[in-house]
């Protein structure tokens, strides 16, 4: 699984990297982690707002989930 935060470097974006990192850390999600800081890249896939969460190069969450959230969301694509 290849998980990607796309956002400005806001800390907002940055939130969302460090909590995606801790929980590949915890062990509780698997794969590759990437955070891209260029705009232009939601501007190029159509994404509206920012930290943008892909799952294997699909949208599945734009904004900042909950923890909760976050965790069922990258689980339901393990």
């Amino acid at each position: 699984m290849k998980i990607t935060i796309i956002g400005s470097g806001c800390p907002t974006c940055k939130a969302l990297y460090d909590k995606v990192s801790k929980l590949k850390e915890d062990g509780k999600v698997k794969g590759e982690i990437e955070y891209v800081k260029d705009v232009n890249e939601l501007i190029k896939r159509g994404i509206m707002g920012s930290p943008a969460l892909l799952v294997d190069s699909k949208v599945v969450n734009v904004g900042m989930p909950s923890d909760n959230e976050l965790l069922k969301l990258l689980k339901a694509k393990v």
